[in-house]
């Protein structure tokens, strides 16, 4: 009896070769599916850090307000000043940390007896004349959703130094979206040469 060998081998080279194709797919769509998350890791990556970024900026400008008009600028209680405001900056003698209704700085907008707090801080470039921070709800390239926001409140006389006040700075911001929010806080101290104002 003959058999033929061509007629039996016929039947295998397709069946190995759709094993090979789903195989080769199933890589295709998982590096695929891999690049989009690493796309949107990168892009939250980079909103977390403009965030950051705007809550370090607000920061920083309140630590020089903070040098150039703390002798003209004696504490007050802000808890009734209701919502941010781009009058000036106050020094508050409410310390934010224990103050707020939610307990926790992390919880923006910041509440203090129903009333939201601190300063809104958004500086127009002098050349351009277009905010630093572009506000846009809607989000878009480049914007954010709200400008950041700062508060300044007075910890008292430091403990170990008879000639420097204590300051607490806190600050935070959104990026494009409400989603994403960077708190950050300093602990700045002033050191006179003579005696510190207040009682």
């Amino acid at each position: 009896m003959l058999i033929n060998r061509k007629a039996l081998q016929t039947g295998m080279v397709l069946i190995t070769t759709m094993l090979l194709l789903v195989v080769v797919t199933i890589l295709a769509l998982a590096m695929f599916r891999g690049s989009g998350l690493e796309a949107r890791i990168a892009g939250n990556t980079m909103e977390k850090q403009r965030a950051l970024q705007a809550a370090v900026s607000a920061q920083q400008y309140a630590e020089q307000w903070l040098i150039a008009n703390i002798s003209s600028t004696p504490p007050v209680d802000c808890s009734g000043h209701g919502s941010p405001s781009n009058a000036a900056p106050t020094i508050c003698s409410d310390i934010l940390s224990t103050s707020l209704d939610s307990g926790t700085p992390a919880n923006v907008p910041w509440v203090i007896g129903g009333g939201t707090m601190g300063y809104s801080y958004n500086p127009t470039n002098p050349d351009t004349s277009a905010s630093y921070f572009p506000v846009n709800t809607a989000g878009g390239l480049g914007t954010y959703y709200a400008a950041p926001v700062l508060y300044i409140s007075e910890l008292g006389q430091d403990g170990t130094l008879a000639n420097a006040v204590d300051y607490a700075i806190d600050a935070w911001s959104y990026a494009g979206a409400q989603i994403t929010v960077a708190v950050v806080e300093s602990t700045y101290q002033i050191r006179y040469t003579s005696k510190p104002p207040g009682p």
